[in-house]
């Protein structure tokens, strides 16, 4: 017997019900989205800094 994409698609779920592993897939989104954010807020936090940082300034000395 052939087996549909469907098929497949609904064998998984109905498996995942089976043995809870709905909810370690909601765990592993909260934690790559807790990554994300962290990520995020790295970045943020050195573009702050960045802009805060003293630059320097080019100097024009006029030969007179």
């Amino acid at each position: 017997m052939r087996r549909t994409g469907l098929n497949i698609v609904l064998t998984i779920i109905g498996n995942m019900e089976q043995h809870g592993t709905e909810r370690h897939v909601k765990n592993a989104c909260k934690e790559w989205l807790l990554a994300s954010r962290s990520v995020i807020d790295s970045v943020i936090d050195a573009l702050q800094d960045e802009q805060e940082r003293p630059r320097a300034h080019k100097i024009n000395i006029s030969k007179e």
